[in-house]
């Protein structure tokens, strides 16, 4: 299963990330996202907007071989007009966070929420108000996500997602693992064994992934999400060329899709994207 990289102290005295250049483009369209889904929708939901973070992070990371710092993805989401932030990771990654966050002008409007967000998503749900609008924000470094997990935090709640979805190092490179094993991980991460049929399908290692991530994405629709869209954002390793994961938006209003479609239709390099994926 993918590692996270050893972590490092870097220029405010704390620990940071070590990552890799790809985190450049993701940051890109999660801040595009943002700023986008903020302003569309801030009118309405003035005073009664959240943000949540399952996989904060300590705030900071480094890109390998470079050494730039770069921004977790909290302080790009503090930068837009939030009423509520709700923050989770594991103690000794929320302590480092804790330390970046002391006298932030919106240390009021933050929780923080320690353990894995699988256990701890009742916590979260009341960390964020019922009557609120919330995005929610899941990048795991590997498949770590429980599906029943996204259940309970959208239940009864108006939660749109915005997801990384590992597919080259979470599911295509460990599918022989998980496998051999007892599928376990996989199965928490489907909510159900109905991947083996997507195995039993024959295939590349690649077809065989792609068939459990369509099964994903048709399970998130099954959750209500009239709009689900999937970006095969050209996100790769540095070191063997892999793509590394799809950006998924999974919203339950038609306008999520337009917020999205916008965010993604100039890349990270500038350029106009001619191929904008698929969407339902």
């Amino acid at each position: 299963m993918a590692q996270p990289e050893p972590p490092m102290i870097v220029s405010d005295g704390l620990v940071a990330r070590s990552t890799g250049p790809w985190v450049t483009d993701k940051n890109y369209y999660l801040e595009r996202y943002l700023t986008i889904f903020a302003r569309g929708v801030g009118r309405k939901w003035a005073g009664n907007l959240s943000y949540i973070d399952l996989f904060a992070g300590p705030g900071r990371s480094v890109i390998r071989g470079t050494g730039e710092e770069v921004e977790g993805s909290p302080f790009i989401a503090l930068k837009c007009d939030f009423a509520r932030y709700v923050f989770v990771d594991v103690p000794e990654v929320l302590a480092t966070l804790r330390d970046r966050l002391k006298g932030h002008p919106k240390s009021a409007k933050i929780s923080l929420i320690e353990g894995d967000c699988n256990a701890v998503i009742d916590g979260v749900r009341t960390a964020s108000p019922a009557d609120h609008l919330s995005l929610a924000f899941i990048d795991p470094t590997g498949i770590q996500i429980q599906f029943q997990t996204i259940q309970k935090l959208v239940d009864n709640r108006k939660v749109d997602l915005l997801m990384t979805i590992q597919f080259g190092m979470g599911i295509r490179m460990n599918l022989p693992l998980y496998t051999q094993a007892d599928g376990a991980t996989l199965t928490a991460f489907l909510g159900s064994d109905d991947w083996r049929d997507d195995l039993d399908s024959g295939g590349s290692p690649s077809q065989v992934a792609r068939r459990i991530l369509n099964r994903y994405l048709s399970q998130l629709r099954g959750l209500g999400y009239q709009t689900v869209q999937d970006r095969e954002i050209d996100i790769r390793s540095d070191q063997n060329n892999l793509l590394l994961y799809f950006m998924v938006l999974a919203s339950r209003h038609p306008r999520g899709a337009d917020f999205w479609r916008k965010a993604t239709q100039i890349q990270a390099s500038g350029q106009r994207r001619l191929n904008l994926g698929s969407e339902e």
